[in-house]
């Protein structure tokens, strides 16, 4: 990186003296009752201001002269990029105040202390905690660091690491959304030229829905032997589901062969005694409600996986 000081150096100030003896008497062109101010830079000419007022520019070649009357005045030589020069000097009659003054360029070629990478994971699960950390390549130790974080959305939570290379957020309530991270790092020295903003985007993905019941079957019912092989199925299926319930609605027929043959309070203990003794299902994980009344008598066989709630009424 270059960088350029720009350094006022006071050559030469009230050199021609503070005698008459180096005052232009026989200038015509010098107002009575003045003193003479001059002014002298290099390598380029600046305004001159006295008493916040622009004179003129400097000289260069040869200095410039202002004829200002006797007293203190503020004396502003305006150099590059905001860097002024300010003296208070003192004018008297007859006598030639010098001011010279050198700009000095100071160039230097010292790299930018630091080439920083920033890391975060691509996605996560809403709820966990992501840290964003950057890697610092080159970093000078002698240069301290400074390490300037904001993330988007603005609500999010910083947990930790605020100022340092690394921070943690949490993501709790923002499922769905996409978190980014930015950083700004800079040393205070090589700010402008050196300054880097990195920004890394996260995806925030909502914890899945936990499952819902699951209807298996439904059926009218038959004779029980014609209804055992639709309760087989329904026994394969709860084995191979260790973690999941048995949940059989049974709708009672209102045809004359359901009300006679086809009771629900009777087929629902001939069920569970089937499912129980006959296929080895434990009756902790069978339940059997009445929803009501059809044409004919019903079985609705339905799988509750585990955190999910049984159907409701229809």
């Amino acid at each position: 990186m270059r960088k350029i000081i720009f350094t006022f150096v006071l050559g030469l100030m009230l050199t021609c003296g503070l005698t008459t003896a180096f005052a232009q008497r026989n200038d015509n062109r010098r107002p009575k009752n003045t003193g003479t101010l001059t002014v002298k830079t290099s390598p380029v000419a600046y305004p001159v201001k006295v008493n916040n007022q622009v004179l003129g520019m400097s000289g260069v070649s040869s200095p410039a002269e202002f004829y200002l009357p006797p007293g203190m005045h503020q004396l502003v030589i305006e150099g590059p990029n905001g860097r002024n020069f300010t003296k208070e000097i003192e004018i008297r009659r007859d006598v030639k105040n010098c001011i010279c003054l050198k700009i000095v360029e100071e160039v230097t070629t010292r790299a930018c202390p630091y080439n920083i990478q920033l890391s975060g994971p691509e996605r996560v699960m809403e709820g966990d905690l992501i840290t964003f950390a950057s890697a610092n390549v080159g970093v000078d130790p002698a240069v301290p660091v400074l390490y300037n974080w904001t993330v988007t959305p603005g609500n999010l939570n910083i947990t930790s690491g605020l100022g340092t290379s690394s921070i943690t957020v949490d993501t709790k309530g923002f499922g769905g959304q996409t978190i980014t991270a930015d950083l700004d790092v800079n040393d205070g020295v090589y700010d402008a030229a050196c300054r880097q903003k990195i920004s890394v985007p996260t995806i925030v993905e909502r914890p899945p829905a936990p499952p819902g019941p699951r209807k298996f079957d439904e059926f009218e019912s038959q004779a029980f032997d014609d209804d055992k092989a639709r309760l087989d199925a329904f026994a394969i299926e709860l084995q191979n589901n260790p973690d999941s319930q048995g949940y059989i609605i049974m709708y009672q027929g209102t045809d004359r062969t359901s009300m006679r043959t086809k009771k629900v309070d009777v087929l629902s203990k001939r069920t569970l005694d089937y499912l129980v003794k006959a296929r080895g299902i434990d009756p902790r994980r069978i339940q059997i409600v009445n929803w009501g009344t059809r044409l004919k008598t019903t079985y609705d066989l339905w799988i509750i996986p585990p955190g999910a709630q049984p159907p409701v009424p229809q």
